[in-house]
């Protein structure tokens, strides 16, 4: 009696003990789990060493994401920009076509109503020109482009010229600066 396994014997704590004897996993699953995890512990340093470069490559992913996010954004203001000058140019051209007083006297009123619609800053400029695209009216009156020829200014805007509205929205040169334009002529002009 003395050498009986009273932890083995039946009762309340028969298999208390009995999960605890070895380590790890027992039976057919060690077979089968026991070489991946040697092989993981071998591994162990290696993919210590690896987490910062893992770390370096995330965030060079990261960051060229949003350098592509940021160019779309610039592209699609540029697309929204072109759109707000095209239609602002052709309501000038609609309005001066269906009133010509409006390209005379009250030329000022229409380049303010047409800025303010299209919700153009200070930064924008609205001109309307004669036949021979000399500035007749200019908003805002601070560009001292009043009189001055339109053609004489932009520099590679010969298409806007030849073409009008076809010509769409173009990138030009306004003393030496660069711009987006856009000539929307009228049937008399």
């Amino acid at each position: 009696m003395a050498k009986t396994d009273a932890w083995g014997a039946p009762g309340e704590k028969a298999f208390a003990r009995r999960g605890a004897k070895g380590d790890g996993l027992a039976g057919n699953a060690r077979l089968i789990a026991e070489p991946a995890y040697q092989r993981l512990l071998a591994a162990e340093p290696l993919l210590r060493r690896s987490i910062p470069a893992l770390i370096i490559i995330f965030l060079i992913v990261i960051a060229a994401l949003r350098f592509l996010s940021l160019v779309n954004d610039r592209d699609e203001v540029e697309r929204g920009t072109k759109a707000v000058m095209a239609l602002a140019a052709g309501q000038m051209a609609q309005a001066i076509t269906a009133d010509p007083n409006a390209a005379g006297a009250n030329a000022m009123d229409l380049l303010e109503n047409t800025s303010r619609q299209g919700g153009m800053g200070r930064s924008h400029v609205l001109a309307i020109t004669d036949g021979a695209f000399k500035i007749i009216a200019v908003s805002p009156l601070s560009t001292g482009w009043q009189g001055r020829s339109l053609d004489s200014l932009v520099l590679g805007g010969q298409p806007l010229f030849m073409f009008g509205d076809r010509a769409g929205v173009m990138d030009v040169s306004i003393g030496g600066k660069d711009w987006l334009a856009a000539v929307s002529p009228t049937a008399s002009r």
